[in-house]
């Protein structure tokens, strides 16, 4: 069976990519292997690259993606990504756009332009509860809208992710989408798994005698929050019975001043270690923690947990193959769109059917020469030595036999198909130049000349020849 193709916007440590992908344990659960492979994953923390180049086959591209054009990414059924949010916060309330004027804002609208252009069969957009009330409640809307005005059906659901299996209190807002309103019909948001039977944080914590003494604080942190906590309302310290109260990217600096979770057993106090947080996230235990304990923390508070992602990749599997079980057997899935630039792409620019018609045509005449000579710029497609005479068979489109004409029929990719053409009239010159200087006389014949007016080729060739066969 074939895999739907995936690609991973923001993908920081990559926790909705495992998730999407499957195929893990987690405290003695199995969460099976999903029907999808990775084609690009993009982030540009170079940390959290690091962490996710240590754990996946596919390689986190360290870049931003504000200059990363979108035929630069490769096709793709889904598209996945957590887009920041911080422009959207509850501080920000006017005006009600104001969050995208800055830099954070328009990070959301990468997101909405990869679709636009693209075209992915559907997306998961994952963000924090807040964006629900931002800007009075009105930027939810806008964020819809955008999605919608990229083409896509879209439902969006605020989930707990200890209803799910994750030992963490953890609201999050997952939007979907599909191209397909069909698709989205036999889509539903999973149902909680443990509801009622939520994980306890006691499932993820280590033993206190193996806990390096780094992560306790002293006695006089305790003492300077104790005589304050009634009052301020410090030291949240964490019921072992129940999931653990969000963690976030600022696990680091957590302290006895400030409201994050910390554990205390037998009077001590502490904050968790790098990898308890992961494990409070539902990363496996196998999964590679790389850099220094605060670029962990901050990657793994940064990540969405992989078994409240899981849950939601089955769902969006499970409406695709449904409605659309075709697209598993088509490798790889392509646009219509897309499959016009693919098939512009793979035109040979050897061999083509031009060239063995012009070449047949010649040696039927009794013409000998050579073909694609290395050694001689721009490697000619056909070589008289003696006479020295250099023919090359252009394409008219690629080689711009009527450049404007030519580029108003491209409709996908304009840019950079009108700058490769661009590239190869300037290149065609420069190898002409340089063979006439070095005393060549260089015959440049367009493919479609030769489809419809061969005899005309044919003789403007002998021309140069002067009647004299090469052997």
């Amino acid at each position: 069976m074939a895999r739907l193709k995936v690609v991973s916007l923001f993908a920081g440590c990559g926790g909705m990519d495992l998730g999407m992908v499957g195929g893990f344990a987690f405290l003695g659960r199995k969460y099976s292997r999903n029907p999808v492979e990775f084609v690009y994953a993009l982030d540009n923390d170079q940390y959290a690259c690091d962490i996710f180049n240590s754990n996946f086959e596919i390689k986190c591209a360290e870049r931003d993606i504000r200059t990363t054009a979108s035929f630069e990414i490769p096709p793709h059924h889904i598209l996945i990504g957590g887009f920041p949010c911080q422009s959207f916060s509850i501080v920000a309330q006017n005006p009600p756009r104001l969050g995208y004027k800055d830099e954070n804002g328009r990070l959301f609208f990468e997101m909405c332009r990869i679709l636009e252009d693209r075209k992915p069969l559907c997306f998961i957009a994952e963000n924090v509860k807040g964006i629900l009330s931002a800007n009075k409640g009105k930027a939810f809307p806008l964020i819809l809208e955008a999605f919608r005005n990229a083409s896509y059906h879209v439902a969006h659901a605020l989930l707990e992710a200890s209803d799910y299996g994750v030992p963490q209190k953890r609201e999050r807002v997952f939007i979907v989408g599909f191209r397909d309103a069909e698709i989205l019909k036999h889509f539903e948001f999973p149902k909680p798994t443990t509801k009622s039977n939520k994980v306890p944080l006691s499932k993820v914590i280590d033993p206190e005698e193996s806990i390096d003494p780094k992560f306790f604080f002293s006695d006089k942190a305790i003492a300077g929050m104790e005589r304050v906590r009634e009052k301020m309302n410090k030291g949240r310290v964490q019921s072992l019975e129940e999931p653990c109260n969000t963690i976030s990217a600022h696990l680091a600096k957590v302290s006895l001043n400030s409201v994050d979770p910390v554990l205390r057993t037998n009077g001590r106090y502490r904050r968790f270690t790098p990898r308890e947080a992961a494990r409070i996230q539902s990363f496996p235990e196998n999964f590679v923690l790389t850099g220094s304990d605060i670029r962990q923390y901050r990657a793994i508070g940064n990540a969405v947990p992989p078994v409240f992602m899981w849950h939601i990749a089955k769902a969006v599997v499970k409406a695709i193959r449904r409605t659309s079980p075709k697209l598993l057997k088509e490798q790889p899935f392509r646009t219509q769109e897309e499959i016009r630039s693919y098939n512009m792409s793979m035109i040979r620019s050897r061999n083509t059917r031009p060239e063995i018609l012009l070449r047949k045509a010649l040696w039927s005449r009794g013409h000998r020469y050579r073909l694609h000579c290395e050694g001689i710029c721009g490697k000619p497609d056909i070589v008289f030595r003696k006479k020295r005479v250099a023919i090359f068979v252009d394409s008219a489109f690629w080689h711009g036999r009527d450049y404007e004409k030519t580029v108003s029929r491209i409709k996908t990719h304009k840019e950079y198909w009108e700058n490769k053409i661009r590239r190869n009239i300037e290149r065609d010159k420069a190898v002409t130049d340089v063979l006439q200087n070095l005393g060549w006389i260089v015959l440049r014949t367009w493919d479609d000349d030769i489809k419809n007016r061969l005899g005309e080729v044919i003789r403007s060739i002998e021309q140069q020849l002067g009647g004299i066969l090469e052997t």
